[in-house]
């Protein structure tokens, strides 16, 4: 049985509002011509849009970074102290805990959010997940990945 074409023409995914169905197809896929709430156009999948994968051109991500946990790491103290920063640099920019070589995640199986380190190594990157907080993932983890991979001399192979 044929799947039914829905016509997404005016409605509201996120900050995006469809404009129009393109004739153009992405793997067998409609696209449509999206307007973001800021102004800009964008050509979108459908399934993106009515999976929530695509809600605006970018520039939600960009606000969110800009509220995001990096602020509170980089303004908290501890015992008086700023939080370290790896090697005397700053977390990238696209950061979601503060901390140079720890990611968020979400376990599989219950949706728990968890905190993993990394660390990369000329080319091959090492790990250690499970930790529950971003602090706890850097101490616990990222140092240690530090301690047992990185060369004494000539620490900067990140």
């Amino acid at each position: 049985m044929p799947k039914r074409r829905i016509d997404l023409t005016g409605k509201k995914f996120g900050r995006l509002t469809v404009i129009q169905e393109l004739e153009e197809r992405k793997k067998g896929r409609i696209v449509w011509r999206c307007q973001c709430d800021c102004g800009n156009e964008l050509n979108v999948q459908g399934i993106y849009l009515t999976t929530g994968q695509t809600q605006s051109c970018g520039c939600l991500k960009k606000e969110l970074e800009s509220k995001n946990l990096r602020e509170e790491y980089e303004n908290k103290r501890i015992d008086g102290a700023v939080l370290p920063l790896f090697k005397g640099q700053k977390p990238r920019k696209d950061s979601s805990t503060g901390y140079r070589g720890v990611a968020k995640y979400y376990t599989r199986k219950s949706k728990e959010l968890r905190y993993r380190a990394w660390i990369t190594v000329n080319g091959k990157q090492y790990y250690k997940s499970g930790f529950k907080t971003p602090e706890e993932a850097y101490y616990n983890g990222r140092l240690k990945l530090e301690e047992q991979y990185l060369p004494s001399e000539g620490n900067n192979n990140e």
